[in-house]
């Protein structure tokens, strides 16, 4: 299945794949989101604690725009990345992300990173190819391994959100507000730490990898002129506060906390009997879940004992 999806992506797509395997396998690792005309200055990711950096090239076809890889391998290293992320980030290590689609690498790119390597002093300058991004991602946790490619046996997940499918989950949870309140929070806490002072047992994973996945809240906010972002978080907040009120205690077995994430779940994306759309619901509700928990307006500051 991981083989496949490495075949059908493509561009941005195996961009993202490449990220959300490597977020999930190496906890230094940064994405880097590009910004207004000085996009990513030549690195799409990087470990800053041990200098390694990674630019990813992944056209339809490597072999033929085996001339842009080779310009864009030279060119992005010693004329973007060095001029500005070689100020505060000495590279050691260089890695050119190539979807090779299983078809192996390109001489000439060896060779321009050999050059590389040699020029500068790294300690590696080399290719990284879809076999070494499988080796990376067959030794993730099997609940990572079923966020990346399906299969996962409560809730699928899907790599991009649809945002249909996202516009029609935020609809509804405009369009049925709960009755209880509850007022903003101004501290981001430390994630897991969260994740356990709220008891979310069974359940925290969710949050955790999803939140590899709010850019695309905030991407589609950016697309949605007329939405109203304080009305969402009022209402996710709200819908907290009512799951408090419903679930006051753990029952056996269950954790408060994980109790109130599933009532929390099914109000924002309620079954409506297709297998097929209900995943997409459930996925989107889980990007939104992860991002409101971030800001602490769902769920409890690890501060906070006495609040539920």
């Amino acid at each position: 299945m991981f083989q496949l999806k490495v075949h059908r992506s493509e561009g941005f797509e195996y961009e993202n794949l490449f990220g959300q395997v490597m977020g999930y396998a190496r906890p230094g690792f940064k994405k880097v989101k590009p910004y207004g005309n000085q996009g990513d200055r030549g690195n799409d990711a990087y470990e800053p604690e041990i200098g390694r950096y990674y630019q990813v090239f992944a056209p339809e076809n490597a072999k033929t725009s085996k001339s842009a890889a080779i310009k864009k391998a030279q060119t992005d290293f010693e004329q973007k990345l060095l001029p500005y992320w070689g100020k505060f980030c000495t590279p050691q290590e260089y890695y050119f992300v190539l979807n090779d689609k299983y078809g192996g690498t390109i001489l000439d790119i060896e060779k321009v990173l050999s050059e590389i390597k040699t020029t500068h002093g790294l300690n590696e300058a080399r290719s990284y190819l879809s076999k070494d991004l499988e080796d990376e991602f067959i030794k993730l946790d099997e609940d990572m391994i079923f966020m990346i490619v399906g299969g996962v046996p409560q809730i699928d997940s899907s790599q991009f959100l649809d945002y249909t499918v996202l516009g029609d989950v935020i609809n509804h949870i405009l369009e049925t507000p709960s009755p209880f309140s509850r007022s903003g929070k101004l501290i981001s806490p430390d994630f897991d730490d969260k994740i356990l002072f709220n008891d979310l047992i069974y359940n925290g994973h969710w949050l955790r990898a999803k939140q590899l996945e709010v850019w695309q809240i905030d991407d589609y906010y950016s697309k949605t002129s007329n939405f109203a972002k304080q009305s969402l978080r009022d209402a996710l907040a709200a819908y907290y506060a009512e799951s408090v009120a419903v679930i006051p205690l753990a029952t056996a077995g269950n954790s408060a906390g994980d109790l109130r994430f599933v009532y929390i779940l099914d109000k924002i994306a309620p079954q409506h009997g297709s297998v097929s759309v209900d995943r997409l619901r459930k996925d989107a509700a889980l990007v939104l879940m992860s991002k409101y928990f971030e800001t602490c307006d769902i769920f409890e500051e690890p501060k906070n004992a006495n609040a539920s």
